[in-house]
């Protein structure tokens, strides 16, 4: 069984986000500095996928979808939350 490095918290944050292929939007759920889980509400994520969150128009976050279930998908961040971008998410 895998295990997380770090604790998640809930969080409803809606982000614009984008795949090679699509535009959607999710909502950021059981956030850390490592990941999250998210609900889309449109749009088609696969395992392995590259993801980009448009935190605001300066700041964008990357990550890779570990897994899809239904309109939820587990995303692993390219590097740990940045101060700045948890000072924007306000976590």
């Amino acid at each position: 069984m895998q295990t997380r490095e770090t604790n998640r918290q809930g969080s409803n944050i809606v982000l614009n986000c984008r795949t090679p292929v699509a535009r959607a939007q999710a909502i950021l759920c059981d956030i850390s500095h490592t990941g999250c889980r998210i609900e889309l509400f449109d749009g088609h994520v696969s395992k392995g996928q590259t993801i980009f969150f448009e935190i605001d128009e300066r700041n964008e976050l990357a990550g890779q979808i570990m897994w899809v279930r239904g309109n939820e998908a587990g995303v692993k961040f390219m590097h740990k939350l940045s101060a700045v971008i948890r000072n924007t998410l306000e976590l």
